[in-house]
């Protein structure tokens, strides 16, 4: 059985703490107001309960939901999103890589593998530890595959995700249920 990720999807607390969000979303370089109100428009049509806040980081929006966070990034993909890039469904956030790497998902096809991390985690861990990590855990990831699992970092966190990549508008990717 996978390990737990260290802290449950959507918990409220202060993202200081450490809060996981249920989905991610970041815009296109210079949009990130619009990208805000294209999200939570998107976002509270599925959900009128949820919330979208902006990080630390610019561009780079957090969204705490009840909902299903698959269901939320497929309602993406039913509208044309101008200024939005990524929309992840987070799987679980994680402080160790070791964890990180022992619950990510083991496709029988090949996938894809995205990493960005931020500071001040980028300083203690990089992109090749993060690789070499999921490759020790029995991830072998393959270019150009539809299927992704997407690493990014927020805060101290590790946020995972994985799904099948589809388009949400012109330069808009979400990852929705494989």
């Amino acid at each position: 059985m996978p390990p737990e990720p260290v802290l449950p999807v959507g918990e409220e607390v202060p993202l200081s703490a450490g809060r996981c969000p249920s989905l991610l979303v970041t815009s296109l370089p210079g949009r990130d107001s619009w990208a805000f109100e294209e999200a939570s428009d998107t976002v509270l049509s599925a959900d009128p309960r949820a919330r979208v806040e902006a990080t630390r980081y610019r561009g780079v929006f957090a969204v705490y939901s009840s909902k299903d966070p698959y269901y939320i990034s497929s309602r993406f993909a039913l509208y044309i999103h101008a200024f939005v890039a990524w929309v992840l469904p987070v799987l679980g956030c994680f402080r160790d890589l070791g964890e990180l790497a022992r619950s990510a998902p083991r496709p029988p096809e090949p996938v894809s593998l995205e990493v960005r991390l931020r500071e001040p985690l980028k300083r203690r861990v990089g992109e090749g530890a993060v690789v070499r990590a999921l490759a020790e855990a029995g991830l072998r990831p393959a270019k150009g595959s539809e299927l992704v699992i997407f690493v990014e970092s927020l805060e101290d966190l590790l946020l995972l995700s994985y799904g099948r990549k589809v388009s949400c508008g012109p330069s808009c990717a979400a990852l929705v249920r494989p």
